[in-house]
């Protein structure tokens, strides 16, 4: 592949609103699960099982949690590199759904996180390819094998998905930020996990204290999302 100037690269993810240095994972409620266990320093709580409960579970623990539900025997943590502002027509799909068998894997819950740290932590892009060609992959590469056969109707590419191989991705709140629906629901998080910190004068006394956040959110109707 030829080199491409760095003027050029920057001018073409500033104009193509298919690109974003940015990737997501969402959470969704879970389908077996009535309660959501959360373990934190002083012990172990339950809370009812939800998109929203799951976030506060994945932001209190400080982990995303590998699967191999759908990445050939691998546990792997995923991620989609597609645009935030392509997401209200993924979501929609959750009100329209008769079953919740035919909803989307994603609610507008999660975090987002760069694709240059990903990247650095060992995650890809996924490769999309015929069921038939796995067998020409070396082992060690299967994990990002996604069945593709637009023939038979098989084409899970608008998932633009990557995926990072590993048992547990620890978050570190300087490179995540959390995914929520509206204003009000960022608001309220940042300030839920926000550390206490002492307000001193400048004598040394204590004036009181304040709210020093530990996680930064974002919401999605800042870009246009609407949710019921």
């Amino acid at each position: 592949m030829p080199d491409m100037p760095e003027e050029l690269y920057r001018r073409i993810n500033l104009f193509r609103r298919d690109i974003g240095n940015m990737l997501f994972h969402f959470t969704r409620t879970p389908e077996s699960d009535t309660f959501i266990e959360i373990k934190h320093e002083f012990g172990t709580m339950q809370t009812s099982a939800s998109a929203s409960s799951v976030l506060r579970k994945i932001l209190t623990e400080r982990s995303l949690h590998g699967t191999s539900r759908w990445t050939n025997g691998e546990n792997c943590v995923c991620f989609t590199e597609a645009p935030i502002q392509e997401f209200n027509t993924v979501f929609s799909l959750v009100e329209i759904a008769s079953s919740k068998k035919e909803r989307p894997r994603y609610e507008p819950y999660g975090v987002a996180l760069t694709k240059e740290y990903i990247f650095k932590q060992g995650g890809r892009p996924v490769i999309y390819e015929h069921p038939t060609a796995f067998a020409e992959f070396p082992s060690s590469q299967r994990y990002r094998l996604v069945p593709y056969d637009p023939v038979k109707g098989v084409d899970f590419t608008w998932e633009r998905e990557w995926r990072i191989r590993t048992d547990r991705l620890r978050l570190d709140p300087k490179h995540t930020l959390a995914i929520v629906p509206s204003s009000d629901e960022a608001f309220d998080l940042v300030y839920e996990f926000a550390d206490m910190e002492a307000d001193y004068d400048r004598d040394g006394s204590i004036m009181g204290a304040y709210h020093k956040p530990k996680w930064l959110a974002v919401s999605l109707d800042l870009f246009g999302l609407k949710f019921k």
